[in-house]
Parts: C-alpha cells; sequence; structure tokens
C-alpha cells in the first residue's frame, strides 16, 4: 500500500511539474498565501535567497548557506561535499541516505537534493554529522539550529536584529535578588546579567520540538540560554533550551545507565538525581526504572536525572506516607481550553502537588475526601508537549511519600497540524481536464487523525473518492471538468482537534 501511494504521490508530483506554465498568468488567489520557513542560527535570523522547504514529506535546510555561517568550508565535487569540522571531515553525497563523518557513515532520514541549484539536507545532517540542534518551530513558522560551532572561539556575543545577543550555558540563577541575575558561561567567558521579573521567556526542549512561554522559574542551571538585548543593552528575551531523553533502564553499571532504546547516559558530579522524588545515587537507580533526562544541548552533558520506580501501594516503614495511585483523564491528547483532571490516592491528610513531565510544574491538588487529591489544569495558548507523565508528591506533617508517576501519559497540542504542500499550485492553470489534486500534511506534537480529511472541489465534497493517510489526501477525478476555476478546499485536524484548512484556485484550460 505504502508504495502505491507513494507511486500516485510521485505522478501528481509530475504531473503538477508537467501543467506549470513558465509564467504563471494573473489570478485570483483564494487563502493566505504560504509564508516562507525562516532560518534562525544560534537565535539570528540568517537571510537565505532560498529558504528551507518540505520536499516529498521531509523538511530540508539550505547546506550552503548554514556552513558559511558557521565559518565551515562548502566542497563539492560532483555529488560529493566535503566541509570539516575540527579534526573531523564530513562527507555528504547528493542523493544518497548516508553521510561520512571520517568515513563512517551516519544514516540521514532524507537524501540531499539539489532544487534549483541550492544544495539541501535533511535536518538530522545537522544534528548528527555536524553536532548540531535543529528543530523545526510550529508556532514561529521557523528551523532554529543550534550549533556550537559558530564563534567558539569567542565570548559568545553576536549582533542580532540591531541589538545584542549573548548565549553560553546558565551557570547561577539568583532569583532573590532584586532584579534576579543570571550567569552565562561560554568558553572562558563568564557573565552575569540583570533580568527583569516582566522579560519574555521561551522554553525550548530541542528533542520533542516544543516551544512554550514561560518564567524565570522555569530557566535551569545548565541549560543553554540565549539572551536577546535591543540596541540599549535592555533584555528583550531569554530563550532557554535543553535537550530530554526519556526511557526505562535496561542495564546499569560503571556509573552508567543504558536506557532501553540503547542510550547510554553518563552523568557527571554536575548531575542531580532523584529516585520517587527523593535524592539519589547512580547505584540505586535499578533495571527497570523509569528516567527522563535533562541535558544540556552544548556539552551534551545530563544535568537532571529523574527517576521513578513503580510503587508497591505500601507505605515505607520510615515515614508511613505513600501515593498508590495516579490517574489522569481524559486520556486522549488536548488542546487549548481543555481541561486536565488529575486525581491521586495516598495517604490521608496531607499536602499534594503534581507536575507534568517538566513542561508544567508546581500545580496542586486539594484533598476531596480522606486520601483522595484532586485538582485540574486548564490547557493555556502557546502550551505543545507529547507522552509527558504526571509526577505526584505528598508530605503528611512534614513527611515526604516517594514520588510516585501515572501510568498514563499526557499529550498537548495548541496547534493545528500544518497543510504543507499541495498541487496544482494556486494560480496554475493545467491542460489536463482530470488533473491530480493532493496536499500533505505535517503533525505538531500529536498525530495528524487521517479519517479527519476533507476535500472539496467547486463546493462537492469528494473525500469518499480520495485517499486518505496521515500525510496526504488524494484525489484523482474520474470525470472530465471543462475549462475554468478549480475551487479547492482541504481541511484536517490532529488528535486533539485542532483544525487546519487551506483553500485555493487552479484553472483548467485545453
Amino acid at each position: 500500500m505504502k508504495r502505491i501511494a507513494a507511486a500516485i504521490l510521485c505522478a501528481a508530483l509530475i504531473m503538477g511539474a508537467a501543467h506549470k506554465p513558465a509564467h504563471k498568468p494573473a489570478a485570483k488567489h483564494v487563502g493566505k498565501p504560504v509564508l516562507p520557513i525562516a532560518l534562525m542560527l544560534n537565535g539570528s535570523k540568517l537571510a537565505v535567497n532560498r529558504p528551507p522547504v518540505f520536499y516529498k514529506y521531509h523538511l530540508l535546510v539550505p547546506v550552503r548557506r548554514v556552513l558559511s555561517a558557521l565559518g565551515l568550508a562548502f566542497d563539492k565535487d560532483g555529488r560529493y561535499v566535503r566541509t570539516y569540522a575540527g579534526a573531523k571531515t564530513i562527507t555528504i553525497v547528493i542523493g544518497s541516505t548516508h553521510a561520512l563523518v571520517d568515513d563512517q557513515p551516519v544514516e540521514l532520514d532524507a537524501a540531499p537534493v539539489e532544487i534549483k541549484n541550492v544544495l539541501y539536507a535533511p535536518l538530522r545532517f545537522f544534528t548528527e554529522a555536524l553536532d548540531a540542534q535543529a528543530v523545526f518551530n510550529r508556532q514561529t513558522n521557523s528551523v532554529e539550529i543550534i550549533s556550537t560551532l559558530l564563534g567558539r572561539t569567542g565570548n559568545g556575543i553576536t549582533a542580532a536584529d540591531g541589538g545584542t545577543q549573548e548565549m553560553g550555558t546558565v551557570t547561577a540563577i539568583d532569583l532573590d535578588s532584586a532584579p534576579p541575575t543570571l550567569t552565562l558561561t561560554y568558553s572562558v567567558s563568564v557573565r552575569t546579567l540583570q533580568i527583569r521579573r516582566d522579560v519574555s521567556v521561551i522554553v525550548q526542549d530541542v528533542n520533542t520540538g516544543t516551544s512554550n512561554p514561560g518564567d524565570l522559574e522555569q530557566v535551569h542551571e545548565g541549560d543553554y540560554a540565549q539572551i536577546r538585548l535591543d540596541k540599549r543593552g535592555q533584555i528583550k528575551q531569554i530563550v532557554d533550551a535543553y535537550g530530554t531523553r526519556a526511557g526505562n533502564v535496561a542495564a546499569v553499571g560503571a556509573g552508567q545507565l543504558v536506557l532501553d532504546d540503547g542510550h547510554v547516559i553518563a552523568p557527571t558530579r554536575s548531575t542531580t538525581i532523584s529516585l520517587n522524588g527523593s535524592n539519589a545515587g547512580i547505584e540505586e537507580i535499578a533495571v527497570g526504572d523509569h528516567v527522563m533526562v535533562r541535558y544540556n544541548i552544548d556539552s551534551s552533558e545530563p544535568r537532571e536525572i529523574i527517576a521513578t520506580r513503580k510503587s508497591s501501594g505500601s507505605p515505607p516503614p520510615s515515614t508511613g506516607v505513600a501515593i498508590s495511585n495516579i490517574s489522569v483523564s481524559p486520556t486522549q491528547p488536548l488542546r487549548q481550553g481543555g481541561t486536565l483532571y488529575v486525581t491521586m490516592r495516598g495517604t490521608p491528610g496531607g499536602l499534594a502537588g503534581y507536575d507534568i513531565g517538566p513542561y508544567v510544574r508546581n500545580l496542586s491538588l486539594a484533598e476531596s475526601s480522606a486520601g483522595v487529591y484532586s485538582g485540574s489544569y486548564v490547557i493555556p495558548r502557546g502550551v505543545n508537549f507529547s507522552d509527558a507523565p504526571v509526577f505526584g508528591r505528598l508530605n503528611v506533617h512534614g513527611a515526604d511519600a516517594p514520588q510516585a508517576e501515572s501510568e498514563t501519559t499526557v499529550s498537548v497540542a495548541t496547534e493545528p497540524p500544518g497543510i504543507i504542500d499541495f498541487a496544482p499550485d494556486s494560480g496554475t492553470t493545467v491542460n489536463n481536464t482530470r488533473p491530480s489534486i493532493y496536499a500533505t500534511f505535517s503533525s505538531g506534537t500529536v498525530p495528524v487523525n487521517p479519517s479527519s480529511a476533507r476535500l472539496e472541489v467547486n463546493g462537492r465534497d469528494l473525500t469518499s473518492s480520495a485517499m486518505r493517510t496521515a500525510r496526504f489526501i488524494h484525489y484523482t477525478p474520474g470525470i472530465d471538468y471543462p475549462n475554468g476555476p478549480m475551487r479547492v478546499t482541504v481541511s484536517v485536524s490532529d488528535a486533539a482537534g485542532n483544525v487546519a484548512t487551506k483553500s485555493w484556485t487552479f484553472f483548467i484550460k485545453r
């Protein structure tokens, strides 16, 4: 089935390309134009003649522009392009899904391709071969690349948007001082900055691709921060970036953890470790424990390991306080305005609270009946995350229960899915009376619901005649259409119920 769908889409792409005239005629456009995807490098916008593009379901980024901004070479010899990062030689091959780093293969999720004489490569090239962090931020419609290769010998201060940008690892944050202060360390440069309480804070998890509004309390020591200042030196925004990994412990030994996906976690002296809410050492973590790891995206150093072990439900003899279970509802993904309900059962007469993964913290629970603690969280705009467990806390008369974790995870999406490509193009004239019509989708933090896809042509619902998947909707007419405009509307929603709609018009002329 996948091969058939791919063949159909391929044919649609070829037909769409064949029907494009050399010069588009003036035509009425329906719907908003598709905005180009911005390219950000370490927080600064790069000027590009050709922006990042979605090509055959993959997000591709112009290679030469990024390498040039990083001060790296771009040596092209036929299908081979080489660059050099320190002592490493990195080679990509146009048309191949394998790059080479010092002759060691690195698999890419899409082959580099030349589009209008510009070489593009998938985001994985930058993350795997160049050791950068790269995400597509749907909220800002931008590709954000964070690379420590840029200006590594400098002091971490660059010009940006008429002002300056300071970047580095957060090595100290003092929220009690007036005003609060934040200390950044970049290479050998250490700077302490005064922060206004009302400054804009963006918190990014580069692994899940989430980018959410936050506050100073969510900026952690060990995170990698970009602080943007205006021309007067006033701080406009803090972007706090970190990486996360989650999984069950498959092996423990030699001061390291191996997760069930094969990742090795090697904590350092700066890594804080907790087990069920209590401070712990690496030797206390056992096979089968679930861990969430927060690490520095510059050094890849793990800064925080949160481990949970399922409770038997019986209170430990030292405190007599325990959490027996945590339940959440609803279990399906939530969108803006939706409400998450949390119920925790444990020792009665205590003070209780919970966190939703590393994304939302310090929410309270009230004891609705003896030993039953309840609370709710209304999803605000701009919050997006996937498969986050709920961590519960309980304190009874000064004694803490071991932290517990919900068996059900929570997913939130407040942005609709994307309709990223469609054909025939808006305003295009085609000479085929049975033109293939399609649109492709991209999901955010929750998947697209394929059964929600709808297609209308000239006001007629043709959904039942279209092929629908989580990636695309495709329709080939069974009748000849007359000359004139073809008005198309496509809509699709994600698992949280966010709806995206795209309308456009093309023309048939034989």
